[in-house]
């Protein structure tokens, strides 16, 4: 998880948390309002006769007073409900209440009439157990009391809300934004975009240095790579000459009668130039496949156009039977295949694979090709049934100048870099090189190209 997706949901669970503090705190407020309420008229509902006489005295304006925002009301034995009492600022105010009803406990209940919406009620038997007195609060100011509170801690909430946005903007602008766009910058220049940079940042801010540090790394790392391709491409064009020329010698001394024998009848003469020669031509395949690596590591080091795949596929297996005529070569491919690559290059990179193949397995052996299309993908695989190759080999195999224990071989072993620029032909073209074996079952290499 990022840290802005983790910033994100610490912030939701603090907003989350909020709300519920909130409601909690109106919902024990309205409770603790109405318990105030629910405690008047039980202290009232104690001596209903006294409350009755106190309603009725024409000249008790002190009980009224303490009476003034209470209904009391007389409900007889037939249902019928007289108001005593009525709320000063509510006159008309008459609680629901079914004919007979008995609230022997303070309950919320609507109103008939009045302007009051609802009322806390409890009703109490009289001395002659038909009729009943009923007592009950508006909860007017109760409920306006929970309101306001509502609101106040809704505007409140809302305020914070806004300042808490601000203070992520702020933070997210100033540190998370080019951090991200830092990460993806990062990736691109992996992925083999060397002309990406990392964006700067706000002036001011660690993420501005940290971004101007790495793009310093960043040329800096570039121009020592460049450097380095440019000596191993000059260096490999050099040795190219000097090479050429001695395998020439090599082969003019080859072509000219051989010299007197020694007493085990060979020309020692002839035995050195024919290593020389051999070896000439073993430090040709190094610079040769030195040279290619080079070419495929720079920007322009491809040229892509629209190629039919099963033709080059089936090239590739022509000139293998005609190579390597012992063994079995089959294709499972598609009649047509278009795809945009280059030709050359996959042309190298499938001769590779099977000259690999024929290398390292016994004579004989079968080499099958298969193709397999997938949305947007082309996996082209060469699989053979020689021994195999172990476990711990795997991973190493497109290593430069790895080569696994020549006693497998029935040749002579390579230059160690066949696989290496196999993988680069697929990085190049944004496709993979992938390897299975097992020992004893053969070998499957997977060249995997973008459709």
């Amino acid at each position: 998880m990022t840290l802005r997706r983790r910033l994100v949901v610490a912030v939701s669970a603090l907003a989350v948390l909020a709300v519920v503090t909130g409601v909690a705190v109106v919902l024990v407020q309205r409770a603790f309002l109405l318990g105030r309420l629910d405690a008047e008229i039980t202290a009232l509902a104690q001596n209903p006769r006294a409350v009755l006489l106190a309603s009725q005295r024409a000249d008790g304006a002190v009980a009224t007073a303490a009476l003034s925002d209470v209904y009391v009301g007389r409900m007889s034995g037939d249902g019928r409900l007289t108001t005593v009492l009525a709320p000063q600022t509510d006159p008309d105010l008459v609680p629901a209440l079914a004919a007979g009803e008995r609230v022997t406990a303070p309950e919320g209940r609507p109103t008939a009439s009045g302007a009051a919406q609802r009322v806390r009620v409890v009703t109490v038997p009289l001395a002659n157990g038909r009729a009943q007195a009923v007592i009950a609060v508006p909860t007017t100011a109760a409920d306006a009391a929970t309101r306001r509170l509502a609101l106040t801690l809704g505007l409140a909430g809302l305020v914070a809300a806004v300042f808490v946005g601000v203070l992520l903007w702020w933070v997210d602008r100033l540190g998370l934004r080019p951090i991200a766009q830092m990460t993806e910058a990062a990736g691109a220049i992996s992925a083999g975009d060397t002309s990406r940079r990392v964006p700067p940042g706000p002036p001011g801010t660690e993420a501005a240095r940290l971004g101007q540090a790495l793009n310093t790394m960043i040329d800096t790392t570039s121009a020592t790579n460049e450097r380095m391709r440019r000596f191993v491409a000059d260096a490999s064009h050099e040795l190219r000459t000097p090479l050429t020329t001695v395998g020439g010698y090599a082969a003019l001394h080859a072509a000219r009668p051989a010299g007197p024998l020694d007493a085990d009848g060979r020309s020692e003469v002839d035995d050195a130039m024919r290593r020389i020669g051999d070896e000439a031509a073993r430090m040709r395949r190094l610079v040769d496949g030195l040279l290619d690596l080079t070419g495929l590591e720079s920007p322009d080091g491809l040229r892509r156009g629209p190629v039919d795949l099963a033709i080059v596929l089936r090239d590739v297996c022509s000139d293998l039977r005609v190579v390597a005529p012992d063994r079995a070569v089959t294709l499972d491919a598609p009649e047509h295949l278009p795809v945009t690559v280059d030709r050359d290059r996959v042309t190298q990179a499938l001769v590779g694979l099977t000259s690999n193949a024929v290398r390292h397995t016994p004579a004989g052996t079968p080499v099958t090709l298969r193709v397999l299309v997938r949305p947007g993908w082309v996996r082209v695989e060469v699989a053979d049934a020689g021994p195999g190759i172990p476990a711990e080999h795997l991973p190493h195999l497109v290593e430069r100048f790895y080569r696994v224990d020549r006693s497998r071989s029935s040749g002579s072993g390579g230059s160690g870099l066949g696989l290496a620029v196999v993988d680069a032909v697929a990085r190049a073209h944004g496709g993979s090189l992938e390897v299975a074996s097992e020992p004893g079952r053969g070998s499957t290499f997977a060249l995997v190209l973008p459709a």
